[in-house]
């Protein structure tokens, strides 16, 4: 008897309408500050980004994306046992806005939400934990959808929010035989925990949730683990199974070209493919997002998928295509 093979049966992406240029007024004090270095020398290579509006709903906006790969695959909602993802951020502490995907997608009342808070790598660790589930057998199908509105959760005096997009993507998990999932790799650096988050800044009079890098901590991450762990990820990856880079198409977490182009250098894959330009920083929806642009028109005998995370942790994942 052959073992099933499972797979990325639909794709899908949903973007907001409003376009924000570089040229924005918001980013005054970000064009004010360039040269001064530190961490506004380590963002940047993004033209453009989509920004929700006022009273814009991220979890409608996650629901279309999850609509649309639903559709990709062929399926109803139905037929979605689980959804696993992450919107962030969210309305509430608790309960994760996921809940509001489901009630947006009309899904049954039978179907398991998982919200995965392991930002920036919600996305491929979600896909892990629907494949693990369609493994033991216990669903046929599951639906991964995230969405992410950092525009509204950033402090625009520092250097990361000249990046930062809104977005959301979605895949359909289940039994195939393109896209097929073959296997994934994680690194965890615990101690480097804390030095970037998303939390109320009152120092500098935000309230709200608000992502920030420590100076010292935060930029030393970056510049270590964030710059190195991936290419090392990925290499780990590809060796246990005997994959050539010159078989292999690339889709990161999209931060800044910095990150990307050394990325680029260490991995060295016949084909890398991003939105970042048009897009700019979608956090965890960068990935799903470009999937969906180009899934039809990969040319390579495999994708990997690379992220990173704030935990601190990082994620690859390897899929046949």
């Amino acid at each position: 008897m052959t073992a099933a093979t499972f797979a990325l049966l639909g794709v899908g992406a949903a973007v907001p309408d409003q376009v924000r240029g570089n040229d924005d007024p918001l980013f005054e004090p970000l064009r004010r500050a360039a040269g001064s270095g530190g961490e506004h020398a380590l963002f940047y290579g993004n033209r453009e980004r989509r920004v929700l509006g006022p009273g814009e709903s991220l979890a409608a906006l996650t629901a279309r994306a999850g609509a649309a790969a639903l559709q990709d695959a062929g399926l109803k909602a139905a037929d979605v046992e689980r959804l696993y993802g992450y919107v962030s951020v969210s309305e509430f502490i608790a309960p994760n806005e996921l809940y509001a995907v489901h009630r947006d997608l009309g899904l049954s009342q039978g179907t398991l939400v998982v919200p995965v808070n392991a930002d920036f790598a919600n996305f491929l660790m979600s896909i892990v934990l629907a494949w693990e589930a369609l493994r033991a057998g216990s669903i046929q199908h599951a639906l991964v959808a995230v969405g992410s509105a950092w525009t509204r959760n950033v402090d625009y005096t520092q250097g990361h929010a000249i990046g930062i997009g809104d977005g959301a993507g979605a895949v359909v998990v289940g039994a195939g035989d393109r896209l097929t999932l073959v296997d994934w790799g994680a690194d965890t650096f615990s101690d480097e925990y804390g030095a970037m988050m998303m939390g109320p800044r009152p120092e500098s009079g935000l309230a709200h949730p608000t992502y920030g890098i420590a100076p010292t901590s935060g930029v030393k991450a970056f510049l270590n683990s964030g710059m190195n762990g991936p290419p090392k990820l990925v290499e780990r990856l590809l060796a246990k199974h005997g994959v050539a880079r010159e078989d292999v198409t690339l889709i990161s977490h999209q931060a800044t070209r910095k990150l990307m182009d050394h990325w680029a250098k260490e991995i060295r894959p016949r084909e890398y493919l991003d939105t970042f330009e048009d897009y700019g920083n979608m956090v965890h929806a960068s990935m799903p997002v470009t999937l969906a642009r180009f899934h039809r028109e990969l040319r390579t005998k495999y994708l990997v998928m690379v992220g990173l995370g704030i935990g601190a942790h990082q994620m690859a994942l390897l899929v046949r295509v």
